[in-house]
């Protein structure tokens, strides 16, 4: 008998949330997004491979851990772009060289004064609040509900003292523990490619059980289909005969991946 069950996330922790759960078999799941306007996902799942359809997105994502890579395909156009992890920290690595460059430029002609003014901005630029140990707070309400089979507690997460996302999670998930391990390692490995020193994961690591419910500023996701299924391993491959498209760095017009 299929279970229905409820999760929101930000799209793109929600994306990556279920790539470890099914560990000895795949996933599928359909889900709706509500918000500003309602959006309809499906998501494939295998060991350290994961796909994402969603109506909002001419593009769809794979995720292959076992690759270190990430796909965006345009079926429409029939190309794609894939990006390794390694690639991504050179990307952004590059692109604050780039920007040291034109701010050491940009303190150089500008008088003694504003040159200390100027510094100041720079080093709060490079050290905001949500990249430089942004105070994440998980509060345990108490609070108990059933959603659609599933025992769920209550979190309240916040940011700097203010509420971020409500969570209702449920400890009787199969597989949660894996892929709690799991999720943290790849957030974490986020977080240290950008910059972030694991602010990515922070609130993450901190809910006790597998978050079936999350709203995040009003927008809830909803799983309505899940199924456990052997998924071939095709499905998340790039189909033949897509011509590969290349890296664009952020802020370039176009998708970017080579």
């Amino acid at each position: 008998m299929k279970r229905r069950i409820v999760l929101g996330f930000s799209p793109v922790l929600f994306t990556l949330l279920f790539a470890s759960l099914g560990c000895a078999q795949g996933l599928y799941i359909e889900s709706t997004r509500s918000g500003s306007s309602d959006v309809e996902e499906k998501m494939y799942y295998m060991p350290k491979m994961f796909k994402s359809v969603s109506s909002d997105r001419a593009e769809i994502s794979i995720l292959r851990f076992d690759r270190e890579t990430i796909y965006d395909i345009n079926p429409e156009k029939k190309t794609y772009t894939a990006m390794t992890f390694a690639e991504m920290k050179a990307m952004v690595d590059n692109a604050r060289s780039k920007a040291d460059e034109i701010m050491a430029k940009r303190l150089a002609s500008l008088p003694p004064d504003q040159r200390e003014k100027m510094k100041e901005r720079m080093a709060a630029m490079k050290n905001p609040p949500s990249s430089s140990g942004a105070r994440h707070e998980v509060v345990s309400t108490g609070e108990h509900r059933m959603i659609n089979g599933y025992a769920c507690d209550k979190y309240i997460v916040k940011i700097n003292g203010k509420e971020s996302e409500t969570v209702w999670a449920s400890k009787q998930v199969p597989g949660y523990e894996t892929m709690k391990r799991d999720m943290e390692g790849f957030l974490d490995r986020m977080s240290a490619i950008a910059g972030r020193r694991g602010d990515l994961s922070a609130w993450f690591k901190q809910i006790d059980g597998f978050p079936i419910e999350t709203d995040s500023h009003g927008s809830v996701k909803t799983v309505a289909k899940i199924d456990r299924r052997s998924i071939p391993a095709s499905e998340f491959e790039v189909p033949a005969g897509y011509a590969r498209e290349k890296n664009r760095m952020p802020g370039d017009p176009g998708a970017g991946g080579e």
